[in-house]
């Protein structure tokens, strides 16, 4: 059965009688670049809060660096969670490894990317269970950028083929999130009891998690039921959350009569981050000619003006956006993913540099001074709902990737 592709393989060495040939068995792929071995771990330093490429790049590197030297290939996990938030393949690591692959690639070090790759692989290329749930579409983000690189059907066969599946059975539910019914699913080694709004994109932080993947499936594969679908679901969402008055998203319907303590609505800033962030990483999939594209536009600056106003004198934006006490501590997921997204705004020619790159600049430096030396992101509210405190010791990968985004983007800034 082989005689006969062996000898048709070396019938060009036999004929002209070399005595070596050069074969390419390489079969067309794009095979990554081979990266040398790094010993994990971080030795401490001390960082630099400088407005540089070079400083930029120190602080990004000790904080991946850090993160990596957390992973356990035996489990797949960087830190044990007790919810569905914190399977391999849930919202929690999807921003983690968007940074790692933004950051990998505008600093041309690509071990980072490599580093997504094979995690990406160990994954299997699958989003998270609940075809639904907005969380677990998050993490195609990251196959899909992978994709657009080697062009590997493997790396967008399961994004696809669920979000087929979305498109043959969209759900009308309202998104009201108390309501008495529960969304109850057997997923892969546990049950999840969600709102029974979250068939739909029914919280700020949705908006994150889920348009990218669509928009971009829909730039790649060319099929425009994608982008109409999450054009209608965006638009849904922003329509029932969106304050008119104060240019804010609420988290979610909870939060319709809830207030602050100084009697103002209660506007999270992750939750914010989410939003904002979300709007900067679904545009550039959204086709120039596209006839929604300009609301998205004016969207996106009005959420970042009144963002501009919440940012504090530290330059960090606090966990209840309209609260004014100082008291409030720095919260470095909303700092990371606010900075990540102005900055890209004035990158894009979204937002005017004059106005907005003191704020990008004192907003990187509040990220700085919550980063240990050892390169462990420090005062990152832990996973939840609402404003909460956070402390030096309180990490997150979302908020290390919040950071890695946002140096990402910043690194591009100061290049111009």
């Amino acid at each position: 059965m082989f005689l006969k592709p062996l000898s048709a393989l070396f019938a060009g060495v036999i004929a002209c009688g070399c005595a070596t040939a050069e074969i390419d068995q390489s079969q067309g792929l794009d095979w990554p670049e081979l990266v040398k071995y790094e010993k994990p771990g971080t030795a401490e330093t001390s960082l630099s809060a400088d407005f540089t490429r070079d400083s930029v790049s120190q602080v990004a590197n000790q904080v991946a660096d850090w993160q990596l030297d957390q992973y356990d290939i035996r489990s797949n996990k960087m830190r044990l969670e007790g919810r569905a938030s914190g399977l391999p393949q849930g919202w929690m690591y999807a921003p983690l490894h968007s940074g790692l692959l933004d950051w990998g690639r505008v600093s041309d070090q690509p071990a980072y990317e490599q580093a997504v790759r094979n995690i990406a692989a160990v994954n299997l290329w699958r989003l998270g269970p609940r075809r639904y749930h907005a969380d677990d579409h998050a993490i195609g983000q990251v196959y899909l950028d992978l994709y657009e690189t080697y062009q590997e059907p493997v790396m967008k066969e399961n994004v696809e083929a669920v979000f087929d599946w979305v498109l043959e059975n969209q759900s009308d539910r309202s998104l009201e999130f108390e309501h008495p019914e529960k969304e109850i699913i057997y997923g892969a080694n546990r049950k999840y009891v969600d709102p029974w709004c979250t068939v739909r994109w029914c919280w700020a932080d949705a908006i994150f998690m889920a348009p990218p993947v669509w928009a971009q499936l829909a730039e790649i594969t060319g099929n425009n039921d994608y982008l109409e679908f999450m054009n209608r679901e965006f638009w849904v969402t922003t329509d029932y959350l969106y304050s008119d008055e104060d240019h804010l998203f609420l988290r979610d319907s909870r939060y319709f009569t809830r207030k602050a303590e100084n009697g103002k609505p209660i506007y999270w800033g992750r939750g914010n981050g989410w939003v904002l962030a979300g709007i900067a990483r679904t545009l550039p999939h959204i086709p120039q000619d596209f006839e929604d594209r300009e609301e998205y536009v004016e969207l996106f600056k009005d959420v970042s003006a009144a963002l501009l106003r919440a940012q504090k004198a530290d330059g960090s934006w606090p966990a209840s956006l309209l609260e004014e006490s100082e008291a409030q501590n720095a919260e470095s997921s909303a700092t990371g993913l606010i900075v990540f997204s102005l900055a890209w705004g004035i990158n894009s020619g979204v937002l005017p540099a004059d106005e907005y790159l003191p704020a990008v600049e004192k907003g990187w430096k509040s990220l700085v001074s919550t980063v240990q030396p050892n390169g462990k992101l420090g005062f990152v509210q832990q996973v939840g709902y609402a404003p909460e405190s956070a402390t030096a010791e309180d990490t997150q990968l979302y908020g290390t990737g919040a950071l890695l985004l946002a140096a990402a983007e910043v690194y591009q800034l100061l290049e111009k």
